[in-house]
């Protein structure tokens, strides 16, 4: 799913090792061509700007 497709609620998920980390959206917001994007997962809340046209694992909830 493209970046700028994200809507709170989806889910992202990462590999490390043998583990999987599922990060919920909270929060997008668009920054000109850049998006800010709200993560929480049992780590808490994170952030992270992206290209509007870049891509990302996710599922629809």
């Amino acid at each position: 799913m493209k970046i700028h497709e994200l809507q709170p609620g989806d889910l992202v998920t990462e590999q490390h090792g043998t583990a999987t980390i599922a990060f919920e959206v909270v929060a997008i917001k668009q920054m000109g061509r850049r998006f800010a994007v709200t993560f929480h997962s049992a780590l808490g809340l994170a952030s992270a700007n992206y290209a509007g046209d870049a891509w990302i694992r996710a599922i629809r909830a």
